[in-house]
């Protein structure tokens, strides 16, 4: 049923970067994969046709030396390493439409395709590369982007020379400049943009998209001794995923993607590489490229070599699956850094979980059970406040601010708690049942749509909310995102606390 107060896209496209998977999945891997889930619920939720797509980037240098260090061929590793990435967004409760892997054989005779296209056009050209070549990222920079014999991200570079097939960048400065300008919601947020402007303004080099010492890869159509380079390879997994070229139908109703979540450093990859790409192919550029910030762990870097690295498994088994995706979107103004503390867990599971959130539904439920019967449908001055944050929640989405919505969510806790303390319910029940019947109401509907504002996020806790006020999960009618006669005649049963307080 669509809420009077909310106007939903018809259609919702949102893709994680594709994943290299030299390793197990860590918090930043998963930060950004909850954060595309989120969306992808919460659109799906009133109403939009949404799509969501992650995978993984299989690839490369670094997965072939991986393998022959292991005894394995590179498909072999990236098949284990594949399953375990999907594993993992299960435990993760990860809504994906597709996995879309670059061994992918839909997405190697896409890439093909592309590149040939590009070659066509005269887009690309044999020439020679000596430069700075950093394996980490498995990617060449420039001398003015090295600092101390290191990459922008802090890896050692080496010195390479050798033949190579290159990409005219340089041809699309001014067009890229040009559409950034005439479509400022394009790069987000506004930090990372002025950066990725000043990058552009000071000149781009032609990039180098081929490599031949490197045979796990997809080779290059018109050059066979060569394969392509990752970047190329990798970003054309947004085309692939929607099954370009077989499936017509699905890509003419999904493209072009409507939000694109990554890590700051891939950004310029995105904002830079890939709409000129697209460009060169003449398809329709993205809407909106976000980067969020990098995490810290009690302020210190997350590293192997410190012991620091904080995994979604270890972390679950500890606490719980909502707990996790609650705390990294609470705790961290997103598209900002963010440092990742036990302290702050066990303080925001106290203080907002427990206290906040759980106490609300454990007291309402509770006031609710003293009278023997159901409530009919009331609204007063909280249900005006309560629509009120439905709007703004829905404005936290669409401005790609996932603090603000579950700040509006606690914003609604916050109100009803104080409606219960102004109202007094447990003295209206003798002194005035119709009166108590109706604030009763009032509550009951605002903790149902608390409960449904948090189902994207709490995917787990929200459904042990339906069940307390005898709500249906599988009726959509119950998702409703207005104030409505919904908590009417239900049957409310206070069950196990919601949050367990942490010492």
């Amino acid at each position: 049923m669509q809420s009077k107060l909310i106007v939903a896209p018809k259609k919702f496209y949102i893709t994680t970067p594709i994943y290299y998977i030299s390793d197990k999945m860590h918090l930043g891997h998963s930060y950004t994969t909850i954060a595309a889930d989120i969306f992808a619920r919460y659109y799906r939720m009133i109403g939009s046709d949404v799509f969501y797509l992650t995978g993984t980037d299989e690839h490369g240098l670094k997965i072939q030396q991986s393998a022959e260090s292991k005894g394995l061929t590179p498909k072999q590793l990236v098949d284990g390493l594949a399953n375990d990435t999907k594993q993992l967004w299960k435990l993760l409760d990860i809504s994906y439409d597709e996995f879309i892997r670059t061994t992918d054989k839909k997405h190697e005779e896409l890439i093909k395709i592309i590149v040939q296209k590009m070659f066509d056009k005269g887009d690309i050209y044999l020439g020679e590369y000596e430069g700075w070549y950093c394996k980490g990222c498995e990617s060449y920079f420039t001398e003015k982007e090295i600092e101390n014999g290191k990459c922008p991200i802090g890896h050692e570079v080496f010195k390479e020379k050798e033949k190579a097939y290159f990409f005219k960048l340089s041809k699309y400065q001014e067009w890229l400049l040009q559409y950034i300008e005439e479509h400022p919601e394009f790069l987000q947020p506004q930090t990372r943009k002025n950066e990725m402007l000043s990058f552009i303004k000071n000149g781009l080099d032609d990039l180098c998209i081929s490599r031949e010492a490197v045979s796990w890869g997809v080779k290059l159509p018109f050059d066979d001794k060569y394969t392509v380079y990752v970047w190329v390879d990798a970003l054309f997994n947004y085309l692939s995923g929607l099954d370009y070229f077989e499936n017509k139908e699905k890509y003419s109703k999904y493209w072009p993607p409507d939000l694109q979540l990554m890590g700051k450093e891939i950004f310029r990859f995105h904002t830079i590489y890939w709409p000129i790409f697209l460009k060169s192919v003449d398809l329709e550029i993205p809407k909106i490229e976000f980067a969020h910030g990098w995490w810290t762990v009690e302020g210190q870097k997350m590293s192997k070599s410190f012991g620091n690295v904080i995994y979604p498994d270890v972390f679950i088994e500890e606490y719980d699956l909502d707990t996790y995706r609650y705390y990294l979107f609470r705790e961290v103004s997103f598209g900002e850094d963010g440092s990742f503390s036990i302290k702050t867990v066990k303080e925001r599971i106290n203080n907002e979980l427990v206290a906040t959130l759980g106490n609300l539904f454990s007291r309402v439920l509770t006031l609710a059970q003293k009278r023997e019967k159901t409530f009919t449908y009331f609204t007063d001055e909280l249900s005006e406040k309560v629509e009120e944050k439905i709007a703004e929640i829905h404005k936290g989405y669409t401005q790609i601010n996932l603090s603000k919505v579950i700040s509006e969510i606690f914003e609604i806790c916050f109100l009803a708690n104080k409606y219960v303390q102004d109202n007094k319910p447990w003295e209206l029940i003798n002194t005035d049942p119709e009166k108590f019947d109706q604030v009763i109401y009032v509550l009951l509907e605002t903790l149902r749509i608390v409960a449904v504002e948090l189902s994207p996020i709490m995917t787990k806790k929200y459904k042990i909310m339906f069940d307390q006020l005898g709500l249906d999960l599988d009726d959509k009618n119950n998702y409703l995102l207005e104030f409505s006669n919904i908590m009417e005649n239900k049957k409310v049963k206070k069950g196990e606390y919601l949050f367990v307080k942490k010492e």
